[in-house]
């Protein structure tokens, strides 16, 4: 007999195992390798992920531990490693329109920036879940991504099991309500549409 309980768990286990900034370090990594190759796409996707998604996290924990901030980061909540990795985000995109550099990233930094700039604008009627909005939008452009790094049968497959992962991980969050599906919907029309329309003019 199979455990009711089972399935939430399984997807319960995906958001404490992949969290908003490793989903994002994930398409940041991946986005280089569809404009270059080699070492040239791998400093890319390292430089981006890092900067981007993975430092302004890191430097906010290590000061919460050494008690820098104040009110604790638990009650901080997200905005002061949102807007650390929007600030990356920006220097991101000038290195890559001075250099020439990888258009694919660009944009999946513009559908981040446009997701959460329609997160926080919503966020005044509504305070919308910043992880649902992510694992939304990663449910589009993940598979994308990896779609177009792996053509044919192993793409396709590589795409519907990372669509897979990231709609579990939305609908396990605490409470499926509606505010769940405005915070879907705002991923998947701002993140994943935004990430998209760019992408045509990038490849």
């Amino acid at each position: 007999m199979s455990n009711p309980s089972a399935g939430p768990v399984r997807s319960a286990l995906v958001r404490r195992f992949l969290p908003p900034g490793a989903v994002w370090a994930a398409a940041l990594f991946a986005a280089p390798f569809l404009n270059d190759d080699g070492a040239t796409a791998l400093v890319w996707g390292v430089g981006s992920a890092v900067l981007i998604a993975l430092f302004p996290w890191a430097l906010v924990t290590v000061l919460d531990k050494r008690g820098d901030l104040r009110r604790g980061l638990n009650r901080l909540g997200a905005p002061p490693i949102i807007l650390g990795a929007f600030g990356a985000a920006f220097m991101v995109l000038r290195v890559v329109r001075w250099t020439d550099g990888p258009r694919a990233l660009a944009a999946v930094v513009f559908g981040m920036i446009a997701a959460y700039a329609l997160t926080a604008a919503v966020s005044r009627a509504a305070r919308l879940e910043w992880a649902d909005v992510t694992y939304a939008a990663a449910a589009v452009v993940l598979p994308v991504l990896l779609f177009l790094l792996f053509p044919g049968v192993a793409g396709a497959v590589l795409a519907a099991a990372a669509a897979c992962v990231c709609v579990a991980a939305v609908i396990s969050g605490r409470g499926r309500s509606a505010k769940t599906g405005a915070a879907a919907a705002v991923g998947v029309l701002a993140g994943g549409g935004v990430f998209l329309w760019l992408l045509t003019y990038s490849l």
